[in-house]
């Protein structure tokens, strides 16, 4: 008995609301259909009452007042009707929604009930039964939803006119207390019955706004992985990015090359084409790291990688430093000849920066020498004897005064 008066549940402010908005929401949806119902059935009664009293079947039977009160059943459900349609377009606070459209519910549930009460009791003198009173309680019972404390408005004001009203229509005292009983007994179980249907109904809704939070929480859950998710896969892809870059110059590090040079031999059209190598260094760089300090042998040492990068003609060269002051640049596709001519242009050009060095042995400024190499490499052992040969190129270079540029003039043969 507890559980049909309070509900055994637990809800913050924000589920309930929600749950009685759920509640109107049906509420609205059932007075609907309920109105056109009611609009039917007393149409027809109307009608055969307007008939029967223009017939005068029974000299006491109080047509005018039955037609009237059918009438007034009409126009109430015509009412809800007008209403439940104004109910979409509600444009208002939703807490302001919900207690209008309760307290209209309640106001209807009063007058539908009070309705059957007046007609039970008119009917007492005709054949004295309580049909009336008792379809218009089972039918609000069933069809609409309503709290407890909102529930019991109608039925005690409709039980109180009726109870106050029957000694006057009911002359029988034994049908008299019959009625009384019958009618607490009917009212008893028709609460008990109105309350589970309420409750199973709050059963329900609960569940949903359980279901929806859960889901709300685990949509949640997962676009919080999904923004975790991203954001490890960009440190992720940072840290692929640095971990292939050369901290002090931004340009590819001995790593990236060794991808790049992977990635070439998987190319199949690239194994039939030339690969020329740059070896690039510094001349005289420690007597400037000594004497300028290694604060100004980083700067020099970020510009010239910076500037050999510039010398990228397209996706399949790279500029790369590979430790200290050596840097080596990987043309795809280029022959000895123009390989020549680009480390050339790549010298000038960095004699052209300018960078004072007084300490060098062949020039104000500094300078460097570079090797180059060509050959077809199908392997990374080819590429490493490639690399082999472009070194000794820079040695030849190195050993002929610096500052210039020296070719192999060994291939490596493919056929190896």
């Amino acid at each position: 008995m507890r559980r049909l008066i309070h509900m055994p549940y637990e809800f913050t402010s924000e589920e309930y609301s929600f749950i009685r908005e759920l509640m109107l929401d049906e509420n609205v949806r059932r007075s609907t259909l309920f109105a056109k119902v009611i609009i039917g059935i007393e149409t027809v009664l109307a009608v055969v009452d307007l008939g029967a009293s223009v017939s005068n079947i029974h000299g006491s039977f109080h047509f005018s007042f039955y037609f009237m009160m059918y009438m007034l059943m009409i126009i109430l459900n015509i009412g809800v009707l007008i209403v439940a349609k104004r109910y979409e377009k509600w444009k208002g606070p939703v807490q302001q929604k919900i207690i209008c459209y309760e307290t209209l519910f309640v106001i209807y549930a009063v007058v539908f009930m009070l309705w059957g009460s007046i007609i039970t009791l008119v009917d007492q003198r005709l054949y004295g039964q309580l049909m009336a009173f008792v379809v218009n309680v089972i039918s609000l019972s069933v069809v609409f939803y309503f709290r407890n404390r909102l529930l019991l408005i109608p039925y005690i004001l409709s039980t109180l006119v009726l109870f106050i009203g029957l000694p006057f229509y009911q002359t029988s005292t034994n049908v008299l207390i019959g009625h009384y009983v019958n009618i607490s007994i009917f009212l008893f179980f028709s609460w008990v019955a109105t309350r589970i249907l309420y409750i199973t109904f709050f059963e329900s809704l609960y569940r949903k706004v359980l279901l929806s939070k859960s889901n709300e929480r685990l949509q949640e859950e997962i676009e919080e992985n999904k923004r975790v998710h991203r954001q490890l896969t960009s440190v992720n892809e940072e840290l692929m990015r640095l971990s292939f870059v050369d901290e002090l110059t931004g340009i590819p590090n001995r790593r990236a090359l060794y991808q790049r040079i992977e990635r070439l031999l998987l190319e199949e059209q690239e194994l039939h084409n030339p690969v020329s190598l740059i070896m690039v260094d510094i001349d005289y760089f420690k007597p400037f790291n000594d004497n300028y300090g290694h604060v100004e042998g980083d700067r020099v040492i970020k510009a010239i990688g910076q500037e050999i990068n510039m010398a990228v003609r397209h996706s399949t060269d790279l500029a790369c430093r590979i430790g200290g002051e050596e840097f080596l640049f990987v043309a795809c596709n280029t022959k000895e000849n123009e390989i020549a001519r680009l480390a050339e242009n790549i010298r000038r050009r960095i004699n052209e920066m300018a960078i004072r060095h007084e300490y060098s042995a062949i020039n104000d400024y500094v300078s460097v020498s570079l090797g180059t190499a060509t050959g077809i490499i199908k392997n990374s052992r080819q590429f490493t004897d490639l690399m082999r040969l472009s070194d000794e190129s820079l040695y030849v270079a190195k050993s002929e005064g610096r500052n210039c540029v020296r070719s192999s003039p060994n291939l490596i043969n493919p056929t190896l």
